[in-house]
């Protein structure tokens, strides 16, 4: 069962690795961090937006500790836990997958260790706390921009699908659980 799906999440990426192939500039851009720094400002922006100081400190604190409990758990707990090689690691596809090289020559292949991506749970957790705190549409469009920096990890062949599909899980998964664990405690500031 274990070798079918990664047989299958192997498929998947291949398909969408390098594919096409002028999204190279794009795909490496939207998945740097710097990029996404108009995203951030908007959500700053919006949590502080017609509240006082003091609930949108509130509102800002719970994105930051959202955040950092994606990467940190992603990054330290999940990865080295799984140690589920990323594909760019991989020996058995190292001569099929279309990797981005860098101006001074060399491959970038991401760490050594992918599930879940980091990408995937940041963006989606910001995505997921930012919808829970503003809610409406004027936040929906950040779970497209979570899907764009999460495909690009794929089409740059450092992450296979599950990687991002448990990344944004968790992402939204953890989104909701802070949300609701500081809304517990802090009821009163917020609902003010």
């Amino acid at each position: 069962m274990i070798d079918t799906l990664q047989a299958w999440d192997e498929a998947l990426l291949m398909l969408l690795n390098g594919s096409p192939e002028s999204f190279s500039a794009a795909g490496w851009w939207l998945s740097q961090p710097w990029s996404s720094t108009p995203v951030y400002l908007f959500v700053i922006w919006r949590i502080f937006k017609g509240v006082t100081w003091q609930k949108g400190a509130l509102r800002l604190v719970l994105v930051l500790l959202t955040f950092a409990g994606t990467d940190a758990i992603s990054s330290r707990l999940f990865k080295p836990g799984f140690e589920r090689l990323r594909p760019s690691h991989n020996p058995a596809l190292e001569d099929t997958l279309i990797l981005h090289e860098n101006a001074d020559g060399t491959v970038y292949r991401g760490g050594r260790f992918g599930f879940v991506s980091s990408h995937a749970a940041n963006t989606f957790g910001l995505a997921g706390i930012a919808f829970l705190i503003l809610g409406g549409s004027a936040t929906l469009w950040l779970f497209v921009w979570a899907a764009a920096v999460s495909w690009t990890r794929m089409y740059l062949g450092v992450h296979y699908p599950a990687d991002i599909v448990f990344g944004a899980v968790f992402g939204i998964g953890l989104a909701k659980a802070t949300h609701t664990l500081f809304y517990r405690i802090f009821k009163a500031q917020l609902n003010a």
